[in-house]
């Protein structure tokens, strides 16, 4: 397959206005595709754009913010069933580096601080541990909800941030991590924030830098997953805040470990609100020369991965574990066909019993006594999944590994 880069095409008019400036300009990078599951996501694919105006990169050709709202409440992945609610290891540690990194931003422990987005409310228990003594969250999934106040005593409100009620007193602090690259209707999602925000409030957001993307981090186009719709240079999340009426206190390209051992690109950034809106957007660059270089070494990854699932397979009929953005995409562009699957198997529970490609989604439970090779789709949890195969469900068949484990990679730089 080759790459679908549209790398020096022109603009074209989008059905998405930009989410920073309004602009309906914009020049495609990448088409994404992937292959439908009956009740698994809010997008099939999307076309990565950069706007004229601005420089802000995101997706078109998307559906309306009600779609994603109804995806994670209903087929949330954060709401981690099959492990009781509790988070990985490997989220487990890149919470509390990022907990210890608000510490010094949030020096007051009265506070009042609220997390959008907080999943299982893990970040805040850590806070709460460090004498945070009011910590609230916000998640649209009812059993991450259930799992904070069971596993850490954290009070979570079920809603997304368009929906949540309003305290009659703001919040000192909010914080939104790995959210806002989610979310459609950004304007007003920002909007909302600056609503509970108290006068003097700031707000921390994290996301990725879609600037410094590194590919060689994950699986090919992983990044233009079916749920991150926009990507983010430094300059544009600073244009997207101030645009809302925050000041700018600090907003920068940082490096996180948000894997063990993995130094990740991220932008940072602590807003204060402002009496004072940004109306002027300068084009920065930096997403489109960075998500350029992203596709076309994503572009070289994909053949070596294409190449290694067909000798792997070598015409027999494998169990693929994981329906996620990295199987549905293999599928889409025919680098795993139907032939080459006997069954797929997931540990969420709300995909199991669904069909992909006409294919039943089993759980774990169901594989025993069956002897096919069971190739591992997936990067970030390739290592985990292998595990649970070995080590609890005691099962003897082939695994196929497309990624070097994690002592590989460190081993080999």
């Amino acid at each position: 397959m080759t790459s679908n880069s549209r790398e020096g095409s022109i603009m074209h008019e989008v059905s998405r206005p930009c989410p920073v400036c309004g602009g309906r300009s914009a020049e495609p990078v990448f088409q994404q595709s992937f292959q439908t599951l009956e009740r698994g996501g809010p997008v099939n694919g999307y076309d990565v754009v950069v706007c004229a105006v601005c420089g802000m990169a995101f997706a078109d050709g998307i559906p309306p913010q009600s779609e994603f709202d109804r995806y994670y409440w209903e087929l949330s992945k954060y709401e981690y069933e099959h492990r009781g609610g509790k988070e990985s290891e490997d989220d487990r540690h890149r919470l509390k580096i990022l907990a210890d990194l608000l510490q010094p931003i949030i020096p007051d422990r009265s506070s009042r601080i609220l997390e959008i987005g907080c999943a299982n409310g893990r970040l805040l228990s850590y806070l709460k541990e460090a004498g945070y003594g009011d910590v609230t969250g916000v998640d649209p999934s009812p059993g991450c909800a259930r799992a904070a106040k069971l596993l850490y005593d954290v009070p979570v409100e079920t809603g997304t941030v368009f929906d949540f009620r309003k305290p009659d007193t703001g919040y000192d602090f909010v914080v939104t991590l790995g959210v806002l690259e989610h979310i459609r209707d950004l304007q007003r999602a920002v909007q909302r924030v600056r609503d509970v925000t108290l006068d003097n409030g700031r707000v921390f957001v994290g996301v990725p830098d879609a600037s410094n993307l590194i590919a060689q981090q994950d699986a090919p186009f992983q990044e233009f997953s079916t749920e991150h719709i926009n990507f983010f240079s430094p300059r544009s999340l600073q244009y997207l805040m101030e645009a809302a009426g925050f000041r700018t206190i600090s907003c920068a390209s940082v490096k996180l470990e948000l894997h063990r051992g993995v130094l990740t690109p991220s932008v940072c950034g602590v807003f204060e609100l402002s009496t004072e809106f940004r109306t002027e957007f300068p084009y920065d660059g930096t997403s489109k020369e960075g998500l350029v270089r992203y596709v076309r070494e994503c572009a070289a990854m994909d053949k070596q991965l294409r190449d290694k699932i067909r000798q792997a397979i070598a015409g027999r009929a494998v169990i693929v574990w994981g329906i996620g953005t990295h199987t549905r995409r293999l599928l889409a562009n025919k680098a795993l066909r139907h032939s080459d699957i006997s069954a797929f198997v997931d540990s969420n529970p709300k995909y199991q019993g669904q069909e992909l490609i006409g294919i039943p989604v089993l759980s774990p439970g169901r594989l025993a006594g069956r002897r096919e090779p069971i190739l591992i789709s997936s990067y970030a949890f390739q290592e985990e999944i292998s595990k649970e195969i070995r080590d609890r469900l005691q099962l003897p068949n082939e695994l196929i590994l497309l990624y070097k484990m994690n002592k590989e990679r460190d081993s080999h730089g």
